[in-house]
C-alpha cells in the first residue's frame, strides 16, 4: 500500500466510533500546526509511522489491520506489541514518521 492509501486508510480509522472513544487527538500523530478540531482532509503529515498506526489504529477500531504482517517482516513481534498495548488501554509509543 502506498503512503497516501495507508494515509487515508489511518483518517478513516481515526474517524470509527471505538477509536474516537480513546479520545485521542489528530495532533498526536500528525501534524497540523496550533489548530485542535482540525478536519479530517487537513491529516496529510504523518508524525508517525503510518504503518504503525494503522496497526493502533484498526485495533482500536476492532478491525483487521492490513499492516500488522508488513510490520511484523520488517520488526517481528512488533504488530502484536503494538496490538497488545492498545487492546490494555495503552496508547504504545509509536516510531517517527520517515520521510
Amino acid at each position: 500500500m502506498d503512503s497516501q492509501a495507508l494515509n487515508a486508510r489511518c483518517v478513516e480509522l481515526f474517524q470509527n466510533p471505538n477509536v474516537r472513544l480513546r479520545m485521542w487527538n489528530a495532533r498526536m500523530f500528525w501534524k497540523v500546526g496550533d489548530q485542535f478540531n482540525v478536519s479530517s482532509d487537513k491529516l496529510t503529515d504523518p508524525k508517525v509511522d503510518l504503518c504503525e498506526l494503522e496497526v493502533m489504529l484498526a485495533t482500536a477500531a476492532l478491525t483487521e489491520s492490513q499492516c500488522a504482517a508488513e510490520l511484523d517482516k520488517k520488526e517481528p513481534g512488533r504488530a502484536a506489541f503494538i496490538q497488545r498495548q492498545t487492546r490494555e488501554g495503552m496508547r504504545p509509543l509509536l516510531r517517527a514518521a520517515t520521510h
